[in-house]
């Protein structure tokens, strides 16, 4: 799972797009998601990121990792949502996993049924989560967190002037930070768990072993959580961050023309995808619309 959040460095065209088209095209992915309401019109739009993989030409353990995320996801929303689906007809299921009159579990829940509407409904909500995740995972697996700090806080320029429009550094900075900060957590968990099995604690098992190997595992991988942070405001500090308001960079971001091209992508998707929203392919949960 830790490749998953962790930048790769290669040549590729998404590599070589300015961070701020990317964040653009991330969000833009992100509105659309939550245009569209038709499960097919959400499977488009989330088939139209898996070319941005290729570009991208990501590891094995990268697309192992993101295909458990979204096999997991849909899983888990259909499961759920044809559980516990608050908008279909109640006394209308359409079967029933543990009837009223089942001893204790059925006296307390009422039943347990599926409903066909919550399924889909669940398959709704996963293509919209896993269009966002899939924009989201290709834009850090290509974009190193410097160019995504450079991005954030120069994002505009005020035509004809000097003036830059962009987030505060001290945003900017927590934001990529953040970033970067997810695979060195994955890998630390990682380090400490085999650190524990070296030492003789026992982690396969039922539940109760594994709460117990939690409680050996959970603090030092807090203490080792806050020490990362440590250095990274000490380094901060000694690199005078926030010494002045206006900082200098030593690379400027221009667009170029691949830039262009795909911004104008970004624009048509998102005029289509309005279009179809306004006319009756918006979201609404089924049942209802």
């Amino acid at each position: 799972m830790k490749g998953l959040f962790r930048y790769e460095q290669k040549d590729t065209v998404m590599h070589r797009l300015d961070p701020r088209v990317k964040l653009v095209w991330v969000f833009g992915m992100s509105v659309l998601s939550m245009l569209f309401g038709a499960p097919s019109l959400l499977l488009i739009a989330f088939l139209s990121t898996l070319p941005f993989w290729v570009m991208v030409k990501p590891s094995s353990a990268k697309i192992r990792a993101i295909l458990f995320v979204f096999g997991t996801m849909v899983f888990g929303f259909m499961l759920t949502q044809s559980i516990f689906y608050y908008w279909g007809d109640p006394t209308n299921p359409t079967f029933t996993i543990i009837p009223e009159t089942f001893p204790v579990i059925g006296y307390i829940t009422g039943g347990i049924h599926f409903y066909a509407e919550g399924a889909l409904y669940g398959l709704i909500q996963s293509l919209r989560f896993m269009t966002t995740v899939s924009a989201a995972s290709v834009f850090v697996a290509s974009t190193h967190p410097s160019e995504l700090l450079v991005g954030l806080v120069r994002f505009t320029k005020v035509p004809f002037t000097n003036i830059r429009i962009g987030f505060p550094n001290e945003i900017a900075f927590m934001v990529s930070s953040a970033v970067g900060f997810a695979p060195s957590m994955i890998e630390e968990s990682m380090i400490i768990i085999n650190a524990m099995r070296a030492r003789g604690l026992e982690i396969r098992g039922g539940i109760r072993t594994k709460i117990r190997a939690l409680r050996h595992i959970f603090f030092p991988m807090v203490v080792g959580l806050l020490r990362k942070g440590r250095q990274i405001a000490i380094a901060a500090d000694a690199r005078a961050f926030r010494a002045t308001k206006n900082r200098t960079f030593v690379d400027e971001l221009q667009l170029g023309r691949g830039d262009y091209i795909m911004l104008t992508y970004i624009a048509v998707f998102l005029v289509a995808g309005t279009y179809l929203s306004s006319i009756g392919f918006g979201g609404t949960a089924p049942g209802l619309g």
